[in-house]
């Protein structure tokens, strides 16, 4: 199973030291299309997604998290969110990976 990062550049690369698969949306990109486009992939288990982008399209991605059985759609601080208040990415990713 892999997991996918959407969100900002920094965020994005984080994970990916991390091992994690991502991709960096910019200003004029569709998050739900992107979402959308790595659920009917097979083996995406989880997709990660910033709050930043999740807010900018609240309504359809509370809809797509409530009917999406798999993968799992996880909302996630971007780090520059995180600055402004401490985060535990790695209790996130335990809790993302059941571990």
């Amino acid at each position: 199973m892999r997991a996918v990062v959407i969100g900002d550049e920094h965020t994005v690369y984080t994970f990916k030291l991390l091992g994690f698969e991502g991709r960096v949306v910019n200003e004029g990109d569709n998050v739900i299309s992107i979402i959308r486009e790595l659920s009917v992939e097979e083996d995406v288990g989880a997709i990660l997604v910033t709050s930043e982008l999740a807010d900018k399209a609240r309504e359809d991605f509370d809809k797509l998290r409530m009917k999406m059985r798999k993968p799992m759609l996880i909302e996630i601080p971007s780090l520059k969110e995180a600055k402004l208040k401490e985060v535990n990415y790695l209790a996130i990713l335990r809790s993302v990976l059941g571990i």
